[in-house]
């Protein structure tokens, strides 16, 4: 009976050469790695004929290949696609490999294929342990160093050791480790890969200087994320057939652990990046995650516009916050902030005063008014005459609870004793924060918003008008003095 199919050798490897050829040698390393037992990997490349490369990779696997048929048959039923933690599942590593040879020769313990222009044989030479793959890969000198490239990427795995060329690929402990339920790809009864979602361990690596942060399955690298970190999944990660691409939800779900789990680690620069943008607005993304996004964005100091007191939005920015507009984040960014209640809005942080309104709540007054309360009271008013050419009444109120110092309204000036306390009112000891006060309160006269230019001019007229007024009272004392000389 004749096959179904017949795969073309020279076209395929025609099809695997636009990816590069560096992710021949990672499908037989990750394969060496997989072997049951091994606990040592040696790699060779090196330039052979002209625009041929030299690869070998060897490992001491007490076994070998378990089927000799499993190196050249495609999508055979794999022994790796029940197991997440392995890192194959369709079978095609070494068939991939094979369509970029001129020739090559595996050796193991169950024996020894040759592939070459006379097509496959099997020979009886077997090893005592461990599989040795030889190749001759249609790989120039540059496609050669570009794979070398690739394997100072490599993350192996810890107890086998890893050497390229005789050199050691070095331990990269990771920085952080947790545990996160994501997407993998498991075969079912049938032994049809579904995906599944399980717990698995996620290693963050730093970059080293100059290096992309990667995605890796299992210490292989598989594609550029953009991201902080380097992220190592301990399982079988939902990817494309020729392992270009990973699934959007996937890379969504690893990012959103990600976050929720390094949020502390989050420097400042970093807080616009893409990736965090995107896990920010999700809606498993934790509380704390979504404070500290905010707390690096926006700084601690945070209010939420608030249409419905557009004063307390401009009494804020005077307070030294930062005024956070709907423009500003993303919807799902919004709600989750708000249900974190990690951003109020501006009326509830900086409400504007409102004692002077029909929907203010009625003044709790002070009752015991101290000698230096009515100095204050009658400085306040000889100013306000000079400076305002009005006539003011005062009130001294009594609220903790009230979030103003002070308020000035037409005509009326209110002083919170709750806040200021009693020692406040002594024109002995605080005359300047006194006067600091009554010229911040007197430019509303003028207007009550005080980011605007008239409130802005108001306090520098005020504040000339209480020079000039000091001014006449020190020459008043000057010719009234006794012992002025006269001339």
């Amino acid at each position: 009976m004749r096959d179904w199919f017949t795969v073309d050798k020279d076209g395929l490897a025609k099809v695997l050469g636009r990816r590069g050829k560096a992710f021949a040698m990672l499908e037989l390393i990750q394969n060496a790695w997989d072997a049951p037992g091994a606990t040592q990997v040696e790699v060779t490349l090196k330039p052979a004929a002209r625009g041929r490369t030299l690869l070998i990779v060897e490992d001491n696997a007490p076994n070998g290949f378990s089927d000799l048929a499993h190196a050249y048959t495609l999508f055979k039923e794999s022994n790796k696609k029940a197991d997440p933690t392995k890192r194959g599942r369709f079978d095609v590593g070494e068939k991939l490999v094979l369509a970029l040879c001129d020739c090559a020769r595996i050796c193991t313990t169950r024996g020894t294929l040759m592939f070459d222009q006379a097509g496959r044989r099997e020979l009886p030479e077997k090893r005592d342990q461990g599989s040795l793959i030889r190749c001759v890969v249609r790989m120039t000198k540059a496609e050669m160093e570009e794979a070398l490239a690739w394997t100072r990427k490599l993350l192996p795995p810890a107890g086998i050791l890893t050497r390229v060329n005789g050199e050691s690929i070095a331990a990269r402990p990771p920085m952080a480790a947790f545990q996160a339920r994501l997407q993998t790809e498991k075969s079912n009864a049938a032994g049809f890969l579904r995906r599944v979602e399980r717990q698995t361990e996620v290693k963050l690596h730093e970059p080293l200087p100059g290096e992309p942060a990667m995605l890796y399955e299992m210490g292989i690298p598989i594609v550029q994320t953009g991201d902080k970190w380097h992220y190592d999944v301990a399982q079988k990660i939902p990817l494309t057939l020729d392992r270009e691409g990973v699934a959007p939800s996937f890379l969504r779900d690893l990012r959103l652990a990600v976050f929720n789990h390094m949020h502390q680690q989050i420097k400042a620069e970093d807080i616009n990046s893409p990736w965090i943008e995107q896990v920010v607005a999700e809606k498993d993304c934790t509380p704390g995650a979504v404070k500290s996004y905010l707390d690096r964005r926006f700084s601690e100091k945070r209010v939420a516009y608030d249409p419905s007191d557009p004063e307390a939005n401009k009494l804020a920015v005077s307070k030294g916050y930062t005024v956070v507009t709907g423009s500003m984040m993303s919807s799902g960014a919004w709600k989750n902030s708000k249900s974190a209640q990690a951003i109020l809005p501006a009326g509830q942080v900086t409400p504007s005063p409102k004692p002077y309104s029909p929907e203010g709540p009625p003044l709790n007054l002070f009752k015991e008014i101290t000698l230096e309360m009515r100095e204050v009271e009658q400085h306040a008013m000889v100013i306000a005459r000079e400076v305002l050419k009005r006539e003011i009444s005062v009130t001294f109120a009594n609220d903790a609870a009230w979030p103003f110092s002070a308020t000035y309204g037409p005509g009326r000036l209110t002083f919170n004793v709750g806040r200021l306390g009693r020692k406040w009112f002594s024109l002995a000891h605080n005359r300047k924060g006194i006067n600091a006060l009554l010229i911040h309160e007197f430019g509303h006269e003028y207007s009550s918003d005080h980011l605007s230019e008239d409130y802005h001019n108001a306090l520098c007229r005020i504040g000339a008008d209480l020079v000039e007024m000091a001014a006449r009272q020190e020459l008043r004392r000057t010719l009234q003095s006794p012992t002025r000389e006269r001339p």
